[in-house]
């Protein structure tokens, strides 16, 4: 099932502008053997299913086979949180929160060029502002968000949109209404380092 959630983003990555360099690279990649792992957040991924939107918002004509391969294929994946309670993140602001590694140097599918994440925030969570040194291209799957990025005004993003962030550009985002299943896009240096929050209040 994996392999349907990589080639329905492939798809979607190559019809989407500036996603083009990253569709010519997800093919072919050697498949890790990695672990699957649940966490809480799943079962609130499983609601965005295209007849469950009651639960939430659905995905939109152009996303929704990318959302239904994520949904089918979270058994096998190992979900993972880059943060925990001692970054100061709140028990239930982490049971909202979870990600996926699809390709990554230490992903699903191996690459040591580009990183693919697939992450999902509940509504009204906040992400505090960060940081990282890889380029990224977030694409919206499902849900909304509003986007604050460094010199940029803030801007809303729904399903099938893009936002792109220059390296080391700092921003946050803001679950509202949320909430938000995006596909990270990133290439450049440190592509497993974790992101730089910067102080927590």
């Amino acid at each position: 099932m994996p392999a349907r959630l990589l080639q329905e983003l492939t798809g979607l990555a190559a019809r989407t502008e500036g996603l083009d360099w990253f569709a010519a690279r997800m093919q072919g990649l050697p498949r890790l053997d990695i672990a699957p792992r649940r966490l809480p957040v799943c079962g609130k991924i499983s609601a965005l299913r295209q007849n469950e939107t009651q639960n939430g918002p659905a995905p939109s004509s152009s996303t929704q086979d990318a959302v239904e391969a994520l949904i089918d294929a979270i058994p096998s994946l190992h979900w993972q949180q880059t943060y925990t309670e001692a970054d100061g993140f709140s028990r239930a602001w982490l049971d909202n929160y979870g990600w996926v590694n699809l390709i990554s140097p230490e992903g699903l599918y191996q690459s040591h060029e580009m990183r693919l994440s697939i992450g999902y925030w509940g509504a009204g969570q906040h992400y505090d502002e960060h940081s990282h040194a890889p380029e990224e291209t977030y694409l919206i799957l499902a849900g909304q968000a509003r986007f604050h990025s460094e010199g940029r005004p803030a801007r809303d993003a729904g399903p099938g949109d893009t936002i792109h962030h220059a390296p080391h550009q700092k921003h946050a985002i803001g679950m509202v209404p949320g909430p938000l299943l995006a596909a990270a896009f990133w290439r450049g240096e440190d592509l497993l380092k974790k992101s730089d929050l910067g102080t927590r209040t």
